[in-house]
């Protein structure tokens, strides 16, 4: 496994997985639940205890009609579940994954690392840091994501809202429950799942995808981050308005926004918001050595 991240790359990272059957589990007498930490429409999480591992976890459940209509989607396309997936990734700014599997009422869960922190939003928000420091968190996010690539997946869901600061100052990467493989049955056209403010423009226009959605992703994080805005102008009620906004209009130039970042730190990030993939910066693990190149992060750990 740390190979894929470490050494040579496999031919087909990603590919030709098959999902490991397991007993169910019952959740009740497995986990003692701590509190619920958070909720949306597929899903519940916890900050539970696992009484057979002997370790605190964050616990997620999926919704049992949520799971019946999940399990059918992946018996057509062969789409590993996100514990799964997330089993497959194993880098420090990654959450870590331990176990997953079905529960005796049907429902799908998965146990991961618990991580007691706080989101880049917040970070962004509350805390007075100076550019290398932005610039170090940023770092960490692109290590993540260029690890998820090496393990030939596509985080499809990349943003501020899953990427977490724990009390080490450490950044993890978070929720792969829209990440897919990097392989040409899901990366066909048709697809426009993800966070609409940091959805690439071909997956608006319903196109073709490949690990780049991600780059784009990470891009309108980091400028994001960087001042405070995003790089278009969502100020619109009308969702299709809004999507048409983002596909056709002109970003906003970094530089017009920020004036006193570095001309290569604006041009690094203008190149990953390329409309168009051919156009746009084409590998996070580059773009993470880019980063650290920068002047402003000499003599910084990054």
């Amino acid at each position: 496994m740390f190979g894929r991240l470490f050494g040579s790359k496999p031919k087909n990272p990603g590919a030709s997985r098959t999902e490991l059957k397991k007993p169910r589990v019952n959740l009740a007498k497995r986990f003692t639940i701590i509190a619920e930490t958070g909720q949306g429409s597929m899903s519940k999480v916890y900050k539970a205890l696992d009484n057979q591992a002997g370790r605190t976890v964050c616990l997620k459940v999926q919704d049992l009609a949520k799971t019946t209509a999940a399990a059918a989607r992946s018996t057509q396309t062969g789409r590993l579940s996100e514990g799964a997936i997330g089993q497959e990734i194993h880098h420090p700014h990654v959450v870590r994954t331990f176990d997953y599997g079905t529960s005796t009422k049907g429902e799908y869960f998965l146990t991961m690392e618990f991580i007691d922190g706080v989101s880049l939003t917040y970070i962004r928000q509350s805390r007075v840091l100076d550019l290398a420091g932005k610039l170090g968190y940023l770092i960490q996010a692109a290590d993540a994501l260029a690890a998820v690539h090496a393990a030939g997946f596509i985080h499809h869901d990349f943003g501020p809202k899953n990427l977490l600061i724990n009390r080490d100052d450490q950044l993890k990467l978070i929720d792969f429950g829209l990440a897919i493989a990097n392989t040409a049955v899901f990366c066909r056209p048709g697809n426009r799942t993800g966070t609409r403010h940091y959805m690439a423009p071909e997956l608006e226009r319903r196109d073709t995808i490949d690990e780049r959605i991600d780059v784009y992703s990470f891009g309108v994080t980091a400028f994001e981050f960087l001042t405070g805005k995003l790089p278009y102008n969502f100020n619109v009620n009308d969702a299709m308005a809004a999507m048409r906004l983002k596909r056709d209009a002109d970003l906003t130039d970094i530089r017009q926004v920020a004036p006193d970042l570095p001309d290569d730190l604006c041009a690094l990030i203008r190149r990953t918001l390329a409309r168009l993939p051919k156009d746009r910066w084409p590998a996070m693990s580059t773009l993470a050595d880019a980063l650290r190149e920068l002047p402003v992060m000499a003599g910084r750990a990054g």
